[in-house]
This record gives C-alpha cells, structure tokens and sequence, in this order.
C-alpha cells in the first residue's frame, strides 16, 4: 500500500525544571493510504505529542532531538512555519477531544468555516456557505441551511463533535488526525460518530490517524494499530493481530484489562502494577521491564529488539527473539497474563447488604426557572420551568452499589445534588438514614455531612490547587470543626487506606497524574468515616488499568466499611462489574431499574436495550453494521407529549405518542416505564 504518512526514529524532548523529559524516543511508524491507523496506550505514553509534532504545534519547551516526518515527499520537521501554516488545515486537519474548547463560543458556525477556507481566494462567501452546508448536512446536522448560523452552545455535545468533523473535512484534506473524538460523549452519541466516520472513511477514501485509549473504539474503526508505551512503540501491526494475537506483554496487559472484554462480574479487574516510568530518567533495558509479569535480568539490562511477525507487525520484546526467546510466549488468548488487583492482607468477605436503605427518595421533583415572571408574562408563558428530575424513587442499602446510568441531560447529577441538599427540590422525599432531609437548612444539614461523601467527576479540576495533598485530604476535619485530631496521623491513614505512597502528601495536585489525583478524591471522601458516597463517573478520563485500581479499592472499601455508593456514570462495561442494582434514567424520569445483571442479560426498556448495545466492543470481528439509537436526547422545555422516549424508540406506536406509560413491575422485582417491555414474550411490533 502507498504511504501517506512515514515517522521515522522521531524523538522529542520537553526542557523542565527537573531537567529533559524524554517523551519520545526513537519512534516509527508509517500510516498507509486510505486507512485507519490507531495510536494506542496509557496517559503519558506520548501518543498526543506524536500528533502534534506532525502539525508543528508542540509546546515552546519542547524540541525535536532527532527524526524525520515525511508526508508525501516532504519532512515536515524541516519546513518554515509559513510552509506548514499552508499544510495544516489544507492537507492534514484535526479532529480534537473538546470540541467546546476547540471551536469560538463568539463566531457561528458559518463564520467558524469560512475562516477555514480563508486561503481559497477563488471561492466567493456564498461558495463557501454552499460548501460548508453540504459538510454539515454530510455528517448528519439537521436543517444546516438554518443550523449553519447558530453558535457552538446552541448545539449539543454529539452536534458540536459533528460540526467539528465538518470543518476537519472542509478542504479535503489527504490527512485527517483524531485526537480522542469522541471521550466527552456519551456510550449512544458515541457510536453514531463512529457510525459517521466509518461512512466518510469508505465515501471519502480518508486518511485517518485516531489517538485514543478507548479500545473499543479503536477496534471498531481501525484497520492497523501502534501501541505506544513510555514514549516507544513496543508493538504494531494488523488490527486483528494486535487484538486477537498480541506479541508484546504490555499489549497483552492493556486488553486484560478492558472491563469491555471481562465476562466475570464477580471478582477483581485485572490491573498492571506499578506506574508509567518517570521519563526525565528512563530506564535502561526494556521501558517496560520493571511493570512486566515475565520479565528477566536481559530485560532490565539490553533494549529489546524489534522482531516481526509471521503474519506482520512488529513487537520489541525478547520473550520473541534472541538468547532470552520462550518458543511458549504469546500464550493462548484464554491464559490470564494479568492478574487481579493487589488484594488485602487479609481476603475481605462479599459486602453485606443491610435491610434498612442509609438512602430513600420516593417521587423526587426538581424544577428550574427557565424565565423571570415578567418575561414569562409577556410571552404568555404560564409555566416557566423546566422538570429536570421527575418523579425518581430510588434507595441505596448498607453495602450495596447502585449504578445511576444515562446520556448528558438526563438528570443523573441534578439527582445528585439534590440528595447531597445542594439544589432544592419542588416536591418528593428524601430520607437519610430515615430522617427527611429535603430542603432542610444549611445548619441542620451540616452535620449530616459528616456522613455523606461526594466524589467529583473531575479529580484534579475538584481539588484546591493551593493545598498539598496533606491539607487536601485533611481538611473535611477542619471543616466539621473536629478537635482534638492528630492531623498528621489522620493523613498517613488516609494515605494508607487508598494505597497512596506517604511521600505524595507534599505533593500538590498538578504533580499527580490522573489516577492518584482520583486517590486523593476517594481518601477526601473517606476522612469522616460516611455511610454514603455518592461518586461522579469516578472512572472519568482514567486508563483502563488505573479504573481496575480505582474500581478494586472502592470494593475492598466497601466490604471493609459497609458503605453505601450511589455511581453516577454512563460508562456501562464498568457499571456492569460494580454494581448490585441499575437505575437507567433518561429525560429526568427512571425509566427501568432492578439487579443489574439481570438488565445487561435482558433489558425491559427499549432505551436500556439501546444503552447495552451501543457499547463498543473490543474485537474487531463484532463490528457493528447499524446504530442502535439515532437522534438525540429531546430538550426539556418540548417533551414528547407521551412517553418521553418515543420520538428515538423503534418501536413506538401512535398509543405512545398518546400516552405517558406508567412504573410497571415484574416478578423479580424490576421495574419499568414502557408500554411494551422487551421482556414480554407477546409485544407489539
């Protein structure tokens, strides 16, 4: 196949107050015509500083050390800047993560793309609107002609990601890079841009070159695959190869440890011990020696070699060539590599589930005013609020773990706050411990806090960048105004109960990477002792391995303490491994809730069936053919007027149009919102 793109040796050095980081050393790797090549591996692999050496966009401390880039027959790290402002945009566009960050709050989309058709001097402005309508109509926006003239916040987040796909394909670019496209999005939204991609991949014959940690999504989409680890590429190869033969044991370690490909609900997520080395001093030997189950004294001595493979790619390991070969490594697909989580001294018993709920909320209202009474007044609006929790009853027992799960909107962190008395409710009620405590005031509820923890969903971005990690995780004591506490002796416990070294209390939170910041979030949580933790998607932006971490210790925690956890989340492969029971909720209504086993073997509501299918699925011979669900989540203030998931059901008729269906139950306890369960054995088509 033709090369489009050929990275050869590129090393890339970043000048720091604690000397050069060496974030990339040595790394190759060629990006074949017409193809999907995905870069995979942890946070701090080097896979985004790859991206933007491509585009000459690194940071001012940064230098390249060595290396070539070669699109077509030109080096891109040997052209001016003037030379790569006419490459960037025309040639190789980009897809970023954020696209709220990315794209200009103050412009609409129309003036947004005509700014990036600037050097078409040929082109008349109503030339360019044609165009970027006809992008925006290609990558499914509804009504571009009208939707063009609007700005970034009057879409949702799967629109904006869309529009941003439009832009990226403006001027036909040989060379479209994805920085994880669709992270911010939720599970359904995310496999409709992936639907989208694989459309304009096969329309447009694109170039695609996808950075991402999502192996589910790699999977899907990518024909070949370079895993990256520590600022090397320790394998590459065929997608298939990589993921059903994989030679490198770091690769091997990365797919054990997808929850996505776990069957096994019942025990500890497998986990790669130690961290990402410090790569101001990389180690000798083997970058992944000192994390590796099957590593040897050659390892941590001599630099592997790169060995190629009978069916092609290329794995830098000696388990595969040279004095140290095993003839017996690759093992089968079915041998674990990996194993479970780092368990307790001493194994801790199943968490007993008490009878009494430690929370109780029974017909649960919340209102927003969209309008102030004399707005509303003179637009003949008689109702100016929008419902956005209706009528949710939920209840969480000592030790048990209840999984919150829906798309952005639903309602899941407005139900939240609202337990934690941090957003009044209209109407319903909610009993902590068996007292009603809704709307109670600020200096009743106090107290109450004490036992009631909330984990936020961004673990640094919630944590005071001022304070240590001492005075972090030590400060709910001087909050509560607990005397008589030995400060110091409280944060080596904390530090000890979630498994953070005692030397990190110096720290501050910008010197931790993402999983020990979410450590510092869970031992804050812990300090006083709650029967109630309420964590939101507390898995959000972490590696696979580090979510078994995070995972692992709030299970031992569990059992150690009897807590209570209520997780909010739309990551369902973890939701399914931890909790006992689901709550699917969607438009501020829980639309089916029961144990949660049972609703991932079969779903009742057509939105949890929706939900359960659209997960991507590491294994590129389960590629999906269709979307599961279409559309997006309707707005608030324009309900359907029956069921509130009909305009998106595939089953709706004109009776649920009519009618808003009522909470059935079942014999096993289930209980749902919809006129025709898929568990019924007779439903309407």
């Amino acid at each position: 196949m033709e090369t489009l793109l050929d990275i050869r040796n590129l090393s890339v050095d970043f000048r720091t107050t604690r000397g050069r980081v060496h974030a990339l050393r040595d790394v190759s790797f060629k990006v074949p015509k017409n193809r999907f090549v995905g870069v995979v591996g942890e946070s701090g692999s080097g896979k985004s500083t790859v991206l933007w050496s491509i585009l000459g966009l690194l940071a001012g401390n940064a230098e390249v050390t060595g290396g070539a880039i070669e699109f077509g027959d030109r080096d891109l790290l040997k052209m001016t800047e003037a030379q790569l402002r006419g490459v960037r945009g025309e040639e190789i566009s980009v897809v970023f993560q954020d696209p709220m960050t990315s794209q200009i709050p103050v412009l609409t989309y129309a003036e947004q793309m005509q700014d990036v058709l600037y050097r078409r001097k040929g082109m008349s402005t109503e030339e360019k609107r044609r165009r970027a309508v006809e992008l925006m109509a290609k990558v499914g926006i509804p009504d571009p002609e009208t939707r063009i003239d609007q700005y970034p916040h009057h879409f949702s987040g799967g629109m904006r990601q869309r529009a941003g796909i439009a832009m990226a394909l403006l001027t036909d670019p040989s060379l479209i890079l994805a920085d994880e496209p669709t992270t911010a999005l939720d599970v359904t939204m995310e496999a409709q841009i992936i639907h989208l991609l694989q459309e304009l991949q096969n329309d447009l014959d694109a170039t695609v070159v996808l950075v991402s940690h999502n192996l589910g999504l790699v999977a899907e989409l990518c024909d070949e695959v370079v895993v990256m680890y520590a600022g090397e590429v320790v394998e590459a190869g065929d997608v298939r190869q990589i993921f059903h033969a994989p030679r490198h044991p770091y690769t091997r370690a990365l797919l054990e440890c997808d929850p996505a490909r776990i069957s096994d609900t019942q025990g500890r997520l497998p986990v790669i011990p130690g961290d990402v080395p410090d790569l101001a001093h990389p180690p000798g030997g083997c970058i992944f020696a000192a994390r590796c189950p099957r590593a040897m004294d050659i390892c941590r001595e001599r630099t592997p070699p790169d060995v190629a493979g009978q069916a092609g790619g290329v794995a830098r390991c000696h388990l595969l060539d040279g004095p140290a070969a095993d003839p017996g490594w690759p093992p089968p697909e079915d041998v674990q590599v990996v194993q479970g989580g780092r368990a307790p001294a001493a194994p801790l018993p199943a968490p007993a589930i008490g009878d009494t709920p430690v929370l109780e909320v029974e017909d649960l209202n919340v209102r927003f005013q969209t309008m102030g009474a004399l707005r509303a007044r003179m637009k003949g609006i008689s109702d100016p609020f929008v419902d956005a929790v209706l009528d949710v009853s939920l209840s969480v027992r000592p030790g048990e773990t209840v999984g919150l799960v829906g798309e952005s909107g639903s309602g899941k962190t407005t139900f939240g706050r609202t337990v934690l008395n941090l957003v009044p409710a209209e109407r319903g009620s909610v009993r902590f411990r068996g007292d009603e405590v809704r709307n109670m005031p600020e200096r009743h509820f106090k107290p109450l806090r004490r036992d009631m923890a909330m984990m936020f969903q961004d673990p640094v971005g919630s944590l005071s960048p001022r304070k240590s990690v001492r005075a972090l995780v030590t400060e709910p004591f001087q909050i509560h105004g607990l005397r008589g506490v030995d400060l110091d002796a409280e944060a080596e416990r904390l530090c000890d109960l979630v498994r953070l070294p005692k030397a990190f209390l110096s720290r501050y939170p910008h010197e931790l990477s993402g999983g020990q910041a979410r450590r510092v979030g869970v031992a804050r949580a812990l300090a006083l002792n709650p029967k109630l933790i309420i964590a939101d998607e507390p898995t959000a932006g972490l590696d696979v391995s580090v979510q078994g971490e995070i995972l692992n210790l709030m299970a031992d925690l569990q059992a150690e303490h009897g807590l209570g956890y209520l997780i909010i989340t739309h990551n369902l492969p973890v939701v399914r491994h931890i909790s006992d029971r689901l709550a699917i909720m969607y438009l501020g209504r829980i639309v089916e809730q029961g144990d949660a086993e049972e609703i991932f073997r079969q779903p009742a509501h057509p939105y949890t069936e929706a939900l359960v299918r659209g997960v991507p699925q590491p294994d590129p011979d389960r590629r999906r053919t269709h979307v599961a669900l279409t559309g997006e989540v309707p707005s608030l203030m324009n309900r359907p007027t029956g069921c509130d998931f009909v305009n998106r059901c595939p089953y709706a008729d004109d009776y649920c149009r009519q009618v808003q269906p009522g909470v059935s139950a079942q014999p096993d306890g289930r209980r749902y919102r919809c006129h025709y369960p898929l568990t019924r054995p007779a439903r309407s088509a």
